[in-house]
């Protein structure tokens, strides 16, 4: 075969996107974004259809404990281990048409192609979606695949909490996604195609994106007690004033974050200043830390620093500090062989990639604890997500499901080595 000459594609980059635009119509915004909030009616409806596209593709659809959605196209063996991909259809309340939703129907349109191409895989070949992946009406995030790999305790109720006292399982019954069907196969992979909701790919000129990992997540509270003095009357030197003491804290920890690797992530997303009048100096703040890093080392390093500059701000701002680790959620590293997996197969159709990590948690992190994982990026306009202004082109969503499908399917016909 010349080299030049591409081979043909297996999936249906218009169809894919056919999909993607009436998905979109359930929970539209007036701006055309989307609104599917985990196990609301919207997010039934999503269920409903995809579970009705999967059928018609001759998939066997199953539901876990967890509201989890398994579509799966069965392969030679009962026995044989499953290759596993998807992502989610649940939205944030000003959510795209792409985040999540884009893995699940590309999984679907992966099935599709191999059906229409007649193709009996040796290993069966499962299409998830998973629940509440946003966290927006529930949390933790991550809620489906954090319970398919353990971490949460089924039927736990006190595991789960919803905005307002809402019930997760009840929630789930009522919509109709209160399953009882664990998937009990082995996993021979799990791929996951989702949009990047940065601007790496878009600024490289780069189609496709080969995720090496997930960053490490830490957050920190950070509590300043000062004292409440009247603004007009107290001179700067007889002030304990909380909020100095936080904004030193922020612009220095920056510095020295940014200074330790530019790639570091650091963020104070919320500041709550009390009494909160504009003319009484503000004797207690409480500021969140969001750490973001690929190292453990990295993430203990900013920590340190945070706690030691707390402590030094006692003598420098006359103010006392604390600081409470709230969630720590160590860096993932993805399969190695699947990675490169998904290059082969961009290779295949003359599609540049570029490996890079991802900054924002996925189902893939979860999996990654229990199986060999992987996920593909495709570009994001802007690097705009959790937004109804999220957009990525449709040759990209063409060339990210084509080069899934291939990586799919090598694996799905054993091609790719044990494990």
């Amino acid at each position: 075969m010349n080299a030049h000459v591409r081979p043909p594609r297996l999936t249906d980059g218009d169809r894919l996107w056919s999909n993607l635009m009436t998905m979109a119509e359930i929970g539209a915004l007036p701006h055309g974004g989307c609104c599917r909030l985990a196990l609301t009616d919207e997010d039934r409806q999503a269920r409903d259809l995809f579970v009705r596209w999967a059928r018609e593709a001759g998939c066997e659809v199953s539901v876990d404990p967890f509201g989890n959605i398994f579509a799966t196209r069965p392969g030679r063996s009962r026995d044989a281990a499953h290759v596993l991909v998807g992502s989610h259809l649940d939205t944030q309340p000003h959510g795209g048409r792409f985040d999540g939703v884009l893995g699940v129907l590309a999984g679907l349109e992966t099935v599709r192609a191999l059906n229409e191409l007649g193709v009996e895989t040796e290993h069966a070949v499962t299409v998830v979606n998973w629940t509440n992946e946003e966290g927006v009406r529930f949390s933790p995030g991550l809620t489906g695949s954090g319970g398919f790999v353990g971490a949460i305790r089924s039927y736990d109720t006190s595991a789960i909490s919803g905005v307002g006292g809402v019930p997760f399982y009840p929630e789930l019954h009522r919509t109709g996604y209160g399953g009882s069907t664990r998937l009990t196969a082995r996993i021979a992979g799990y791929y996951e195609l989702h949009i990047e909701q940065g601007p790496v790919l878009e600024r490289a000129g780069v189609s496709v994106g080969v995720v090496e990992g997930v960053q490490g997540v830490r957050w920190l509270s950070v509590d300043f007690t000062g004292e409440d003095r009247h603004a007009g009357t107290t001179p700067a030197r007889d002030r304990r004033d909380a909020f100095m003491a936080a904004a030193r804290l922020a612009v220095d920890m920056r510095t020295a974050a940014l200074a330790l690797d530019d790639a570091f992530r650091i963020t104070f997303g919320r500041v709550s200043v009390e009494p909160g009048s504009i003319n009484t100096v503000p004797g207690r703040v409480n500021m969140t830390v969001d750490l973001r890093h690929s190292e453990v080392s990295h993430l203990d390093r900013i920590d340190e620093a945070i706690r030691r500059e707390v402590v030094a701000l006692h003598g420098t701002e006359g103010v006392e500090g604390t600081v409470e680790r709230l969630m720590d959620v160590a860096p993932v590293r993805f399969d190695p062989a699947m990675q490169a997996n998904i290059e082969t197969s961009a290779a295949e159709l003359g599609i540049a990639t570029s490996r890079l990590p991802s900054g924002a948690m996925h189902d893939a992190s979860n999996l990654a604890t229990v199986a060999p994982s992987a996920m593909i990026f495709v570009p994001s306009r802007d690097g705009i997500s959790h937004n109804e202004n999220e957009w990525t082109d449709p040759i990209h969503v063409a060339d990210g499901c084509e080069v899934l499908a291939r990586a799919v399917l090598r694996h799905a016909m054993g091609d790719m080595g044990p494990h």
